[in-house]
């Protein structure tokens, strides 16, 4: 795989706010990177994002950093074991493949990527669910049906929350209803 680099700016569907964001892609893996400035039920958010995956989209960094000094960094072996940045293991996470970052629709991409669903089928996967901007972490039920060529059913098992995310043809998101809309 040749390196290439794409940039899209997300924008929330209620509210104000940003999602400035860059993938790149090596023959090593991706790197996905994304600062996000918002305005969360009246408070600002101002936030940076990093995912690294191999090239088979498992999951081996990531990184959270909350403008004013708090971050969150976990790494995965890509087979469902998480560590902090320090080493300690996280068994609460043991199982999930993937990240879920509540403040971008780019982690469905993840899923969606390394799933490699047909039209029709559907898999229910655990995530490791990161919430933003209170940095709190937990392991999260999730299913994904693909519905059609570019439009996949989410559904937050935990929480009954269902959106139906429409992708370009690359699987990154372009409509996320009620969340995001990619706009460039």
């Amino acid at each position: 795989m040749n390196d290439q680099s794409w940039r899209w700016i997300w924008l929330p569907d209620l509210g104000e706010g940003v999602e400035q964001f860059t993938f790149h892609s090596s023959p090593v893996g991706y790197d996905a990177r994304g600062s996000v400035a918002a305005t969360l039920e009246g408070a600002a958010l101002n936030a940076r994002y990093l995912v690294e995956t191999d090239v088979a989209w498992r999951t081996r960094r990531v990184r959270v950093a909350i403008k004013g000094g708090r971050l969150l960094e976990i790494f995965s072996d890509g087979a469902g074991d998480w560590s902090r940045g320090d080493g300690e293991a996280l068994p609460e996470l043991d199982g999930c493949l993937d990240p879920d970052i509540s403040m971008t629709p780019f982690t469905n991409t993840l899923a969606i990527r390394r799933l490699g669903l047909k039209i029709g089928e559907s898999a229910e996967i655990e995530v490791a669910y990161i919430l933003v901007p209170e940095l709190g972490l937990r392991a999260a039920p999730q299913r994904y049906t693909r519905v059609a060529d570019r439009l996949w059913r989410f559904e937050g098992l935990d929480i009954d929350f269902t959106a139906d995310i429409a992708v370009d043809e690359s699987g990154f998101v372009v409509d996320y209803p009620g969340l995001f809309k990619r706009s460039v």
